[in-house]
Formats: structure tokens, sequence, C-alpha cells
């Protein structure tokens, strides 16, 4: 088998042997799960500490919500969230890795300038023809995300569809000199098609890979669960876990999860079970 590595800043992953997992850290007021919870940096760090202390491998930086419905905020503001809590994470764990979450190529570049070893786009350089190009000139890595700008309707998912979007968006990136193992590609559960569509597409996880470097599968918390448990978004924990370990038996190589801990200790038994005989 060929060894698949994910490189970002100087460093890499080794994938195919175990599941990694990125912690969410939302620096928002009105994110779906934990809006305004680490709104304030003393907050947003212990947060952060909570992640890494769980095990977490890297962690998202967000300053702007994407939920259905949120309002946009300008690059300015959002940076404003961020920037603080970025530069502190990186003065006191340097071992830990950070991903920023951004549409915008400005607050890309604002973030690679002070450490962001990745940016995590979940418009897949679309929103912003900038991003690709700024991300490429540095050495972080880029997570790339299918995002539709007309959802599908339900039960419409079209997977062929979403495998040639993400092929060709990712073409467009090595061409712009962004090199392949620099790049996980992310199906965008949750986005761009209908609640019961997300099982159709996890179902056939396998589908994406070979795409790019790897494959980023961020479950966590979603309507989707919900609509199955009946939980509120923060009680989805467990429910997160499932989908978590069912990506990992797929052979998906990172999971974006609010909560540490607990999906750690379930990727431990998925992947001994499906990546060890």
């Amino acid at each position: 088998m060929t060894e698949r590595t994910f490189h970002f800043n100087g460093q890499h992953w080794l994938l195919g042997q175990r599941t990694y997992i990125m912690g969410i850290l939302n620096i928002t007021p009105d994110s779906f799960s934990d809006g305004g919870r680490y709104l304030f940096p003393k907050s947003a760090l212990k947060q952060a500490e909570t992640l890494i202390s769980g095990g977490v491998d890297m962690v998202d930086i967000g300053g702007e919500s994407t939920r259905p419905g949120h309002q946009p905020v300008a690059a300015d503001e959002e940076w404003r969230r961020i920037a603080p809590i970025l530069g502190e994470m990186k003065r006191r764990w340097p071992e830990i890795p950070i991903s920023v979450d951004t549409q915008k190529a400005i607050v890309a570049e604002w973030a690679i300038a002070e450490g962001a070893d990745v940016i995590n786009d979940i418009q897949g350089g679309i929103a912003d023809p900038e991003m690709i190009p700024v991300v490429a000139k540095s050495q972080a890595g880029y997570i790339l995300m299918f995002n539709r700008a007309t959802p599908f309707l339900p039960g419409q998912v079209n997977l062929d569809e979403m495998v040639n979007t993400l092929k060709n968006q990712v073409a467009h990136a090595l061409s712009l000199g962004l090199a392949g193992n620099r790049i996980l590609i992310d199906p965008g559960v949750g986005f761009a098609y209908g609640v019961e569509d997300n099982w159709t597409v996890l179902k056939r996880l396998a589908m994406f890979s070979g795409i790019a470097g790897g494959v980023l599968v961020g479950p966590s918390r979603k309507r989707f669960l919900g609509a199955v448990t009946g939980a509120l978004p923060q009680d989805r924990d467990w429910a997160t876990a499932a989908v978590a370990s069912i990506a990992a038996g797929q052979g998906m190589d990172v999971v974006r999860v609010h909560e540490v801990s607990g999906i750690r200790q379930a990727l431990l038994a998925a992947d001994r079970w499906w990546r060890h005989e």
C-alpha cells in the first residue's frame, strides 16, 4: 500500500494508521451548538485546554458561524475574534497544530502569518478566488470542503457529482501550486443536501478516498443526528462518536468534533477493529 501523508507547515501526519481528531473551538456568538460560550479569551483558552487534555491532534479555530441562517462577519471582526486565541495558543501549546476555519483569503493570510498550520475553507476556494493562491504560497495545509451554491433537493444528493466537483476543485488547486499532500477534502456532511441524505453520503464515504491527500469528515452534533436521536445539539456527542466510528471504518483520516475525550476512546476502539489485523 502506498504511504499517504498530510503535510502542513513543516509537519506531517502519516495517514491510514489511525483516525486523527480535529477539535472545534468556535469564537462566535451564534454557532448552532456552543455559540457565545467561548467568545472571550479566558473561556476560549480554557476550552482549548480541555480539547488538548482530551487528546486532540489539531484545534480548529473559527470566528464566523456557518450554521444555517448565519449572519456574515466582516474580515476585520472575524480576525479580531481569532487573533488573540491563535497567538496565545501558539505561545502556550506550540506542539499543537492549529487550523483556522475561514472563507476569506485575507483572514487566511493573516492567520498563516501568525502561525496557523492549516486553513479550513467550507467553500473550497469558490467564495474567494484568492484563497487557494494565498495558501499555495505558504506552507500551510488546506481543507477543501464540498459545498453547493444551490443545495441538492432532499433525496436528490448526487454522489458522482460530489466526487467530480471535488476532483475538479483539487485539480484547480494543484494548477495553482498547492501540492496534493497538503490537501484534505471534506464531503461537507450537514451542508448542501437534505437531512436524510447525510446517511446516503456516510454510507459511501469510501468514494471520496484518493481525490487528495486524505479525507476529513465533520459530523459533530449536526441536525441529522438530532433527527435520529431527538437530542439537542449539546447532547449529540454519543451519536457523533458513532458516526466518527463509521467514518473510521471506511478509512477516513480525520474527524472534526466538539468533544474530544470520549470520541477519542471510541476511535481507539474503532481503529483497533478496522485498521489492525
